[in-house]
């Protein structure tokens, strides 16, 4: 695991942050602090008032239920359950799940719902990892290489699905990518380099993701 030094870093509610930088800068392993999938060694990393660093795994457990989205470069679906059945999934066990079928319906699939994995497109399975992310309505919504699997056109329906999660859940959402074009998307790009944060750039207007082009 990649060390992280001097990592100053703070998100406010609903913003869409791209965080860019080559294999090896500490990206991942960022993402994984904030969602507590990895402990912090030294420092200290928060979310709201719950400190992470100290956490027991139970603890971690929780944080990471009630309030934690995941999506995925690879989409990590059931192949053997349909779309809705994947994101229902998620709601048996959320504290306040939106109904599967409108997680679904907000990422555009609401006529794929009864399709299983092997019959969907590569974009179609990456929404439905969307959907079954965004369904317990995470607080904060993180997504590591997302279309990194996906060409530019199908890559563009799935952040027009997630710029839409996010501007409707108002959860914030933190976009990993290697992809610099998908910085415009953003309200403010963060750039690792060697374990840390090399600059911040607020982006003085967003564009749609029907704009970028890669």
């Amino acid at each position: 695991m990649h060390a992280l030094r001097g990592v100053d870093f703070e998100a406010r509610a609903g913003e869409f942050i791209v965080i860019l930088g080559p294999s090896g800068s500490g990206k991942s392993t960022f993402l994984n602090i904030i969602g507590g999938l990895d402990r912090a060694t030294s420092g200290e990393a928060r979310f709201r008032d719950h400190d992470l660093t100290r956490a027991s795994e139970a603890a971690l457990t929780r944080y990471r239920r009630d309030h934690v989205g995941f999506i995925f470069q690879f989409y990590n679906l059931v192949p053997s359950l349909t779309a809705l059945e994947n994101v229902r999934l998620v709601t048996e066990i959320a504290s306040r799940p939106m109904k599967p079928e409108a997680a679904l319906a907000l990422v555009g699939l609401e006529d794929r719902m009864d399709h299983f994995p092997a019959q969907l497109s590569g974009g179609e399975q990456q929404r439905v990892a969307i959907a079954r992310a965004i369904a317990k309505q995470p607080d904060v919504l993180l997504c590591d290489e997302p279309t990194g699997a996906l060409d530019s056109r199908t890559g563009i329906r799935v952040l027009e699905a997630l710029t839409r999660a996010n501007a409707e859940t108002g959860a914030t959402t933190l976009v990993i990518t290697h992809n610099a074009a998908i910085a415009e998307i953003a309200d403010r790009v963060v750039h690792f380099a060697n374990g840390t944060i090399a600059r911040e750039l607020k982006n003085a207007s967003r564009k749609q993701p029907s704009e970028v082009s890669w």
